[in-house]
């Protein structure tokens, strides 16, 4: 597939940006018209549909919630790749830059490598958001499709409901009992997934990627600091100089391509979890809740990808501090050991990722999310 196809090894996010101008939102500045046709159709049958829906027990309410929770999230994700997507072509650009320059042989093969390998993950996540997708949109049908046939060979007794993945009142369409009203209910739904699904990818693709990147080019640029041989000659301090520069602009960018997208992240995560683990705990196991199940997976890998990269850039970050710590920088001519004690002092600020300026994005958050989580869904359980 040429959409997957990467011609250039040293080409960074090729896929992700592929899939996000696809997507309606290229570089240039024109109305992005397919992307505001994708939002509308999606608000209009997806968020509408399910406020319409008249709910009738503590099951329905919790299932409705969960789903709001979720269908509002995704919401939030595609609004944001619109106001994200200059910060995330100008990180990307910087970064291809950074690739580009000249570096030893050494760190030439490493830094193709592991630039391979983050091109490998975006076509991985590529095809995982398509099994998912797939999975969504046929296992209702395939549920339905049996339905059908009982209802069929049983006309004299009271008809099955239709399976259906969402809770949603369309538009007073009868999609449970009639098979016109469920069969246009069923492609409409392919399609509003289609459109949630792909924003998704882009998301996790673009993030993930740029983030790795960034996190490589602390690495390239610890390595560069190994290579300095016992006397340090100014060109060569220069060279390290601009790329320890160049990398650390790299990690504000970061920032703030990111600072939105992590905050949808960690402010709705807690929220699903709780509603759609509580759930699943009243239905049991019923064929009604694997959808329910393969949100919840979704939303929780997610979250614990973003927090675990971003523990593992701020480990990244240390790695410089330490590489020139190990130098020995009190036998060079004092100009340069100002120099080398300047970016000491710069590299001690650890490099971090915060979502919204309010908490960070790493391991120990993700853990304290899981366990306010559970202490609130124990709260739902005593209360219903």
């Amino acid at each position: 597939m040429k959409l997957l196809q990467i011609d250039n090894p040293r080409a960074v996010v090729p896929v992700g940006c592929r899939l996000l101008k696809l997507f309606g939102l290229g570089r240039d500045e024109k109305l992005k018209l397919l992307y505001w046709v994708q939002c509308v159709f999606y608000l209009v049958f997806s968020i509408i549909t399910r406020v319409l829906v008249k709910i009738d027990d503590t099951v329905m309410l919790l299932r409705l919630g969960a789903e709001l929770a979720f269908v509002s999230y995704l919401y939030s994700h595609t609004l944001g790749l619109y106001f994200r997507r200059v910060s995330l072509y100008r990180l990307v650009d910087l970064l291809q830059q950074c690739t580009n320059k000249r570096y030893s042989e050494t760190i030439d093969q490493f830094l193709l490598a592991s630039n391979a390998k983050i091109n490998k993950f975006s076509i991985t996540c590529c095809k995982y958001f398509l099994l998912m997708y797939v999975l969504y949109c046929a296992m209702p049908a395939i549920a339905s499709t049996a339905v059908y046939i009982r209802n069929r060979r049983n006309q004299t007794e009271q008809p099955e409901e239709f399976i259906i993945s969402s809770e949603m009142n369309f538009y007073y369409l009868d999609i449970r009992y009639s098979l016109l009203h469920y069969s246009f209910y069923t492609i409409i739904i392919c399609l509003l997934s289609l459109t949630s699904s792909s924003s998704l990818c882009i998301k996790d693709i673009m993030d993930v990627a740029v983030i790795k990147a960034t996190s490589l080019m602390f690495q390239v640029t610890a390595m560069q600091i190994r290579e300095l041989r016992d006397q340090i000659t100014q060109a060569e301090l220069n060279n390290v100089i601009r790329s320890h520069r160049d990398t650390l602009l790299c990690a504000q960018w970061l920032q703030d391509a990111l600072n939105m997208s992590l905050l949808i992240q960690l402010t709705f995560c807690s929220l699903i979890w709780c509603l759609m683990m509580f759930y699943i705990l009243m239905m049991g196991f019923d064929s009604r809740i694997l959808n329910v199940v393969i949100l919840l997976l979704i939303v929780t890998v997610e979250t614990y990808t973003y927090c675990k990269l971003g523990t593992q850039l701020t480990d990244k970050g240390e790695e410089v501090l330490v590489a020139l710590q190990q130098l020995a920088w009190y036998n060079q001519p004092v100009p340069i050991q100002k120099q080398i004690l300047f970016m000491i002092r710069r590299s001690q600020k650890p490099i971090v990722l915060s979502a919204g300026n309010l908490f960070y994005a790493n391991v120990r958050q993700f853990s304290e999310m899981v366990q306010k989580s559970y202490s609130f869904y124990l709260v739902l359980k005593n209360v219903f």
